[in-house]
């Protein structure tokens, strides 16, 4: 309600939001349209609120969410060679079954019903595609118009790049064809170049960036609201008509659990995007207004004065903050006693994928023992997906990250155990196609590891750390071990970010709840927030999974901060020295 709020009291009038597939159905054919995934009481905000709705369902969305939203059964194993985004038989009935359960679902909604639905987009950049299937879009028109009917406007969106129009935009049907573009673009040019596949109707920026997305190992992006501000009022003013424009993003958010993508614009250049959202937004991460937000309000109230509601003024109120302390973590589950979390667990088998396991998100720990003793010897992983924690012996030895290093030497040993974490299927570009786990050779001393079926297989989604048995912290615990620690809260809950400072790398729980995943060493983002809907008065729990390194004693601790940090705007090296441990 607070961020729809703040939307339509900036004069926005249409809200647009994706429909993760993935998110509605995680396994074939269990559909979940409640809680966090009720996109129909969304809607009935939106509504209540004055904002119309633009609907994207995809069935692939990119949105730097895991595989742009197609779930991971999809995908199939890795000798299927399934076609994403096709009309390849195999993807049309997955695509088939959701949209038979969802489209019947969003009817009601259409603005000619009553609903707020007034636009609903086919697909997602599908001219950048390489398949360029014609077949696959119509197929798309097709289902959506048998279930939605013929009067909404279903269009596409896609870069203005000409190879981009022509693959994206349907041409000989009543689809509706926007450009996407930033405030670096010229929106004239854009514009002249949609009119040449679109003669008459609106001129619409259906992804107008004010920010961008980040990558763990990389700067936080950020734009000034001085330019957003300045090119979203050229458009307003535009001499070549009316101009509509879409926010992406207007408010961003987090990628809580396990649902950030990741891009790869070629290999082995893997960039997963990290748990904050923030997109440098009008709306930041816990939805406080910014000076960007007033840049586009002031914009707005020049030009279309109609749209601002004065009386929304006085609603508008930014979150409360609030510097509970240090959480101290006092029970743990040790490694490599986290099997007792596992879900499945398959032994003297090959080194199957998560996709091949049925799992979808978290880790899966792959292990083997040998009768006779290794001495110290160089492990090579040629297609780590993706960060690899590993043991010798149960004892934590260092990590093999898939776009870094792929080499590690090990001491003496008799059992190896590989804890492979999947950080997020690629969503966008040509290497969609993202299986999770061991999927190259796995070589020790040159002798090949991977060949045969004798690995025994724990698999850890994580989805389960409450039912964890916990017992008394007495030593310095290793990495690879789940700690659970209480905190104390007085009064009504506020927002608060969990500075990480003290740990390496791994993923935080509050209250049942995955935060997300922490890398503070890596960057940019530094602090993970969570929000007051996420706690409670009285006594909270947080557990954390700690994956690469402990602090020292006595720094068994998180510290719940009244500020975010999810990075500086500023110019950014890479230490590959955090990969030496």
């Amino acid at each position: 309600y607070d961020r729809l709020l703040k939307l339509r009291e900036c004069g926005i009038n249409v809200v647009s939001t994706y429909v993760p597939w993935n998110f509605h159905e995680p396994h074939p054919g269990q559909y979940n349209f409640k809680g966090d995934a009720d996109l129909f009481k969304f809607m009935d905000i939106a509504q209540e609120l004055g904002l119309y709705v633009n609907i994207r369902p995809g069935p692939y969305i990119c949105s730097e969410w895991d595989l742009g939203g197609i779930p991971y059964f999809v995908l199939g194993s890795r000798k299927d060679g399934v076609r994403l985004r096709t009309m390849d038989s195999r993807y049309i009935a997955h695509v088939q079954c959701y949209f038979d359960e969802l489209l019947p679902r969003l009817k009601p909604y259409l603005y000619e019903n009553g609903g707020p639905i007034i636009l609903v987009q086919m697909e997602n950049e599908y001219g950048s595609e390489k398949a360029c299937d014609n077949d696959y879009m119509h197929y798309l028109h097709d289902l959506m118009r048998k279930h939605l009917g013929n009067t909404v406007t279903l269009y596409t969106a896609d870069g203005w790049d000409m190879q981009q129009l022509i693959c994206g935009a349907i041409h000989d049907r009543e689809v509706l064809t926007t450009v996407n573009f930033g405030p670096n673009s010229n929106h004239e040019s854009a514009f002249h170049r949609l009119r040449q596949f679109q003669a008459h109707g609106p001129l619409v920026n259906s992804e107008f960036y004010p920010g961008w997305l980040d990558h763990w190992l990389e700067p936080h992006h950020c734009r000034t609201s001085q330019l957003v501000g300045s090119e979203f009022d050229k458009m307003l003013s535009s001499s070549m008509g009316n101009v509509f424009v879409n926010f992406y993003m207007f408010f961003g958010g987090t990628n809580f659990a396990f649902y950030n993508g990741a891009n790869m614009p070629f290999e082995p250049k893997y960039q997963p995007d990290p748990t904050s959202y923030d997109y440098d937004a009008p709306l930041t991460e816990c939805g406080d207004t910014t000076g960007k937000y007033y840049a586009i309000r002031t914009s707005i109230k020049r030009h279309k004065p109609h749209l601002i509601d004065e009386s929304l003024v006085s609603k508008l109120v930014n979150s409360t903050k609030q510097h509970y302390g240090k959480v101290f973590f006092k029970k743990i589950v040790n490694y490599p006693d986290i099997k007792s979390l596992a879900t499945k667990i398959l032994m003297k088998v090959p080194l199957f994928t998560f996709e091949e396991l049925q799992q979808d998100y978290g880790f899966v720990l792959y292990e083997k023992t040998y009768s006779n003793f290794y001495h110290q010897v160089e492990l090579e992983i040629k297609d780590p997906r993706d960060m690899v924690y590993v043991f010798a012996d149960d004892k934590y030895i260092g990590k093999i990250y898939r776009s870094v290093n792929k080499k590690l030497v090990l001491p003496s040993f008799h059992k190896i155990g590989l804890l492979v974490e999947n950080m997020g299927r690629v969503n966008y570009g040509p290497f969609l196609h993202d299986y999770k786990g061991i999927i190259g050779d796995v070589k020790l001393g040159g002798d090949m590891l991977s060949k045969g079926a004798d690995w025994n297989i724990w698999s850890l989604p994580l989805n389960n750390t409450q039912s964890a048995k916990f017992q008394d912290i007495t030593y310095k615990p290793g990495p690879g071990s789940l700690m659970k620690g209480q905190f104390t809260i007085h009064g009504r809950p506020a927002d608060t970010w969990v500075n990480l400072s003290k740990f390496d790398k791994g993923v935080i729980f509050v209250n049942g709840r995955n935060i997300g995943r922490y890398w503070p060493v890596a960057g940019p983002q530094k602090h993970l927030y969570v929000p007051s809907v996420f706690l409670k008065s009285g006594q909270n729990e947080m557990i954390i999974f700690e994956v690469s390194a402990m602090p020292g004693a006595g720094e068994l601790f998180v510290d719940l901060v009244d500020k975010p940090d999810v990075g500086s705007c500023e110019s950014y090296e890479l230490n590959k020295s955090i990969f030496n441990y």
